[in-house]
């Protein structure tokens, strides 16, 4: 996994390994200073890094799909319970937005969403809003509906979710300039936390990447099952 004098690199920068006693291995930072570190957990985090690199090397393709998208587009993390988490995956699911919030958040056709478990602390789902908004229908079943505090509905397309959230991608696993304390505002369920279109467009193809993982991983279990039938 971590050869001795191989340079790797964890979110407080390159380092080299100097020394590996299982489950632990002892680094040394530019800096020179050192630090014991879990095999399993740098190893999670250098795999996400190198992800990151291979799509930020191929910022040719993505240049492409923004070229697509109308001038205009928001792009949001929408923070979540874990029973949202559940119900994303189910077929004209719809997002809803309080009206009192609908002036401030201006959510409009096109805009993208990622969605954020709080519980899991996970990205867990990619989606775009493919209509105007409406009021709900007995359907919709709003939990935040009621007198005081009406809703508006939104039609979305679920573009990619992780099948299960702790195969989803893990918050720590990304770093976002533009919003500095990103853990502190994804704390809201009515939240909506506005991000770059790069940033936007890495987490997307991480989560995308994560399905189609457990999509393979399924099928690899189907067809195990299979053959042992």
């Amino acid at each position: 996994m971590f050869e001795v004098g191989g340079q790797y690199a964890n979110r407080n920068g390159t380092y080299t390994v100097m020394e590996v006693n299982e489950p632990k291995m002892t680094v040394e930072y530019e800096d020179g200073t050192t630090a014991e570190l879990n095999i399993v957990i740098q190893h999670r985090i250098w795999e996400n890094i190198l992800a990151e690199q291979e799509i930020q090397n191929s910022r040719a393709a993505r240049t492409s799909r923004r070229g697509q998208a109308k001038k205009g587009t928001q792009f949001f993390i929408r923070p979540a319970n874990s029973l949202k988490a559940e119900e994303v995956g189910v077929k004209g699911w719809k997002e809803h937005v309080t009206v009192k919030q609908a002036p401030e958040v201006k959510i409009s056709l096109g805009d993208r969403l990622i969605y954020f478990s709080i519980e899991s602390q996970t990205f867990y789902a990619v989606g775009t809003v493919t209509g105007p908004p409406s009021e709900p229908t007995r359907r919709d079943h709003p939990p935040e509906s009621h007198a005081e505090d009406p809703v508006l509905m939104f039609p979305l397309d679920i573009d990619a979710r992780a099948l299960h959230l702790e195969t989803a991608v893990p918050i720590d696993s990304i770093e976002f300039e533009s919003q500095p304390n990103i853990k502190n505002l994804l704390g809201d369920l009515q939240a909506f936390v506005a991000i770059t279109e790069d940033e936007f467009e890495l987490l997307a193809e991480l989560l995308t990447e994560a399905s189609e993982d457990e999509e393979e991983d399924e099928l690899d279990e189907d067809t195990e099952e299979a053959f042992e039938d």
